[in-house]
């Protein structure tokens, strides 16, 4: 950068006396880095659009696209601030008409962000939304440190007596719900010799019994997320709700893609269902006696992959001639890496094939990894049996859990095979089967954000089979240690 960032050069200075009507829209006019900001998401797309095609700033193209004196673009005329943004962004949608839709330079939609609130989905519908691409970000309601109320879950469109029936079992299921979670309080109380009379207490003792009571919940269980993503990101989603075979999934996508239109009301064209996207390939069923909730299909052998990591390290040079010991020194001197470090972009080159066998809630926590790993997924069933946690057991409410089990299961069979209601009376305990496809950099990614003490039990557990897994095949692997330590 000029100056090393630190002193702005002659034309900065100048660029700066010129920009100073910029101030709103800009964190500062005389330096090389800088945020702009206060204006339309495709406006800074389009500035950023520009840099392809012309030698100025990102300043001085928005400078001449708000003056109106930017010859691509046509006149916009002068005039305040916050007039100038507005028809910046009516030229904006006129550059992204002739060079996002018309030609397909879909890379620009990348550098406009949306923010969108979705509310009131089911569970079932957050996870297909969380699925939908990579690149959007979420923030979601936690069953581990809140409480569902009663008669919040996700109603399909039946009638009579499915209608009657699916209510009655949603209602039975939190019954199911408040029992465990009253059987755990109460055998916190009297392990940690608690008196539950103190208001305090009990309401600590509550939060602690949300994690495995949550278990008995159902999939139609109503959620809320806050998404981000930037438009081509998000166009990409919305096709894959819109085109899924499930009505609500195909509701939540266009009810984004309405919303969204408010803020970038061009970049979200050609976002019709697919034919293709409908083809998306399924994982396995879960076996019904899972030994192991994680297992590792395939990865390179030992030998092989000690030797891919080593010519990562040093490529261009020639290894065949170096024995195991000195490959593995020159793998060993890239590691370890601390929490806050990048791992080995050598890490990369190395892949796992996996497959889970973990409950609803466990896959929820997983599908969070989803921006690193690949993952084929079943449909959510009751064939493969159920998750009993640990609290529900010690408290001696698995009997209760079994019974949601049954009362959900009975639900499921009276309304049929196929039926759209069934797969919502599916419960948070029930087994998915997941096959996850990842790399060694990813693998010790997961391993440090979910083998820390304050990790869901479950994801802990499958951090801890994946680690022993992956260092069994190749213990020349550097990763974090469970349980948060390295």
């Amino acid at each position: 950068m000029a100056g090393g960032g630190l002193r702005p050069t002659p034309a900065f200075v100048e660029e700066g006396s010129r920009l100073s009507s910029l101030e709103r829209f800009v964190s500062n006019a005389d330096r090389d880095v800088y945020a702009i900001y206060n204006l339309p998401e495709e406006v800074i797309a389009v500035i950023f659009a520009y840099v392809s095609r012309s030698p100025l700033s990102f300043r001085e193209n928005l400078r001449r696209l708000l003056a109106g004196d930017e010859g691509d673009i046509g006149a916009l005329g002068a005039g305040a601030a916050m007039v100038g943004a507005t028809q910046a962004a009516a030229t904006a949608s006129a550059f992204h008409e002739r060079w996002v839709v018309s030609y397909g330079h879909a890379s620009v939609a990348e550098h406009a962000a949306v923010h969108l609130g979705v509310e009131r989905v089911s569970r079932l519908a957050s996870a297909a939304l969380e699925l939908a691409n990579p690149f959007l970000s979420f923030t979601e309601y936690s069953q581990r440190y809140q409480g569902p109320q009663r008669g919040a879950y996700y109603r399909p469109e039946l009638r009579g007596s499915e209608a009657d029936l699916y209510d009655k079992t949603m209602d039975g299921l939190y019954d199911s719900y408040l029992a465990i979670r009253t059987a755990i309080v109460r055998h916190l109380a009297a392990e940690g010799q608690l008196d539950l009379a103190d208001e305090k207490t009990a309401r600590r003792l509550e939060r602690l019994a949300f994690e495995d009571a949550r278990y008995a919940l159902p999939l139609a269980t109503l959620t809320n997320l806050g998404v981000t993503g930037n438009a081509r990101a998000l166009r990409d989603a919305i096709v894959l709700l819109r085109s899924s075979s499930h009505l609500e999934d195909v509701r939540l996508g266009e009810a984004m893609l309405h919303e969204a239109r408010v803020v970038v009301p061009t970049l979200l064209r050609h976002s019709d269902p697919s034919q293709a996207a409908r083809r998306r390939p399924l994982g396995g069923e879960p076996r019904g006696e899972a030994t192991t909730p994680v297992r590792l299909i395939g990865t390179v052998p030992n030998g092989a992959a000690l030797r891919r990591l080593a010519s990562a390290v040093k490529p261009g040079e020639d290894l065949s001639r170096r024995t195991d010991r000195e490959l593995l020194d020159i793998v060993q001197s890239i590691t370890p890496y601390g929490p806050y470090d990048t791992p080995p972009a050598a890490y990369h080159l190395l892949r796992y094939e996996v497959q889970f066998d973990i409950s609803e809630a466990a896959w929820h926590q997983l599908l969070r990894h989803s921006r690193r790993i690949d993952f084929t997924w079943s449909e959510p069933g009751f064939s493969g049996g159920t998750v009993v946690p640990p609290l529900v057991r010690a408290a001696g409410a698995e009997s209760l859990l079994q019974e949601a089990s049954e009362r959900a299961l009975a639900a499921a069979t009276r309304l049929g095979e196929g039926h759209p209601a069934r797969r919502y009376l599916v419960l948070n305990a029930h087994r998915r089967s997941i096959l996850a496809s990842l790399d060694l950099a990813e693998v010790g990614h997961f391993i440090r954000q979910r083998a820390k003490p304050d990790a869901q039990w479950e994801i802990r557990q499958a951090a801890g089979f994946l680690h022993a897994l992956v260092q069994g095949v190749h213990p020349f692997a550097w990763l974090p240690e469970p349980e948060g330590g390295s």
